[in-house]
């Protein structure tokens, strides 16, 4: 089972129509199209990425689906999630869900990934836009030459959260540097 998808079943039950939420990472647009199908066309997805192409990559998925209406894709690192959230009235705690797939974008420039010092200001911020019973997930690919520190240091972070945050951690046991997944969320 791939981590995404495990992501995904985690999210499903917890996101309702109508919910805001925000894929840290758009990537290819995939965790983005599965976040707009969740919050249906009243819902708010908010979508950051520093690559142009993947931006793109991710508008033209949306635009297939019929779904790019509800989604706002946002060319600038997800350091500035809050900023840019406040920016369009989005409120602190009012989030229900943000997803981080950490790396690379898949089939672009795998010297370009995300950079630990950005993902520890951007989780900072996340844990302040969600809502009770939100849910932070995050995709950890340890394989990559700096995704493995990127991993140890999340997971160290996620180890350190107080109330009213509750972190998992969910990995394969029989593979040498697994994708992983760690999810954070908000009980009260």
């Amino acid at each position: 089972m791939r981590v995404t998808d495990l992501a995904w079943d985690f999210l499903r039950p917890v996101i309702d129509p109508g919910d805001i939420v925000v894929d840290a990472t758009a990537g290819t647009g995939q965790d983005t199209l599965f976040l707009c199908q969740c919050v249906g066309e009243t819902g708010r997805v908010f979508a950051f990425d520093i690559q142009a192409a993947a931006l793109q990559q991710t508008r033209e998925n949306l635009e297939k689906s019929g779904s790019a209406d509800q989604v706002t894709l946002i060319n600038q690192s997800h350091e500035f999630m809050v900023p840019v959230l406040q920016a369009a009235a989005v409120e602190e705690q009012a989030v229900k869900a943000i997803m981080f797939n950490l790396g690379y974008f898949p089939g672009g420039d795998q010297t370009i990934t995300t950079q630990l010092e950005t993902t520890m200001i951007a989780l900072e911020g996340a844990l302040s836009l969600l809502t009770t019973g939100g849910l932070i997930t995050l995709c950890l690919y340890p394989g990559h030459p700096r995704g493995g520190a990127e991993a140890q240091a999340v997971i160290r972070w996620c180890e350190a959260l107080e109330s009213p945050f509750v972190a998992h951690h969910f990995r394969t046991l029989n593979r040498k540097a697994p994708p992983t997944l760690v999810m954070i969320q908000r009980t009260r």
